[in-house]
């Protein structure tokens, strides 16, 4: 048993073989060859305090890329896509809050459209598709999201018939990225956290491929 749990410790605590994983996971970043009509940004970059107060936290980069496309053209809307994902708190909207910052950083009202129901990937696509159909925006959309959550997050909305284009953002391994001596050797307690979010990424994957047939 000691062998065994000191194999699983220098497994999952191994920064190269983390790396190695994720690399091996998340989606690469694609140039953008083209201007869309609009660009889904994702929940999960906003966290509520007791007071209702939100913040934004280590995927800010869904809404600074947006941003930074809307500004450039490359995207004409921007469609917000989250609700609450707590089961018994659902007063705040990730959406709603998204709103409002976009609103702050001078994009106009008319260029931002709110989906602020959905509490999964699932709902996410479901409630966006009704939303593009209701306003008549034509694909393909960009899809913005963390680079570890695109490759589950793509394939649920191309299984809802949603023609997207992947735009990863938020890195946790930078593509093509150096590994220092230390990632091959040293152990890093950080990397069993880091292990828990890829290992849920690889499961959610994996069941909706069984229960939706991806």
């Amino acid at each position: 048993m000691r062998i065994i749990g000191i194999s699983v410790f220098l497994l999952f605590s191994n920064t190269f073989l983390f790396n190695s994983a994720e690399r091996g996971w998340q989606i690469n970043p694609q140039p953008l060859h083209q201007h869309v009509e609009a660009g889904i940004v994702l929940g999960g970059l906003i966290i509520f305090n007791v007071d209702h107060q939100g913040f934004f936290n280590g995927a800010a980069e869904r809404f600074t890329a947006a941003l930074q496309l809307h500004d450039a053209g490359n995207i004409r809307k921007i469609i917000v896509s989250g609700g609450s994902g707590l089961l018994l708190d659902t007063v705040d909207k990730e959406a709603r809050f998204l709103q409002q910052q976009f609103l702050k950083a001078a994009v106009p009202d008319t260029d931002i459209l709110v989906e602020d129901q959905s509490r999964n990937t699932y709902e996410n696509a479901l409630y966006a598709k009704q939303l593009l159909e209701k306003k008549q925006i034509k694909s393909p959309y960009l899809l913005i999201t963390s680079a570890q959550h695109m490759r589950r997050a793509a394939a649920v909305f191309q299984k809802a018939g949603i023609n997207v284009i992947p735009y990863p953002v938020n890195y946790n391994v930078l593509p093509n990225g150096k590994n220092n001596w230390q990632d091959f050797f040293i152990p890093n307690l950080c990397n069993f956290y880091k292990w828990q979010d890829l290992l849920k990424e690889i499961i959610g994957y994996g069941v909706y491929r069984v229960t939706h047939k991806l």
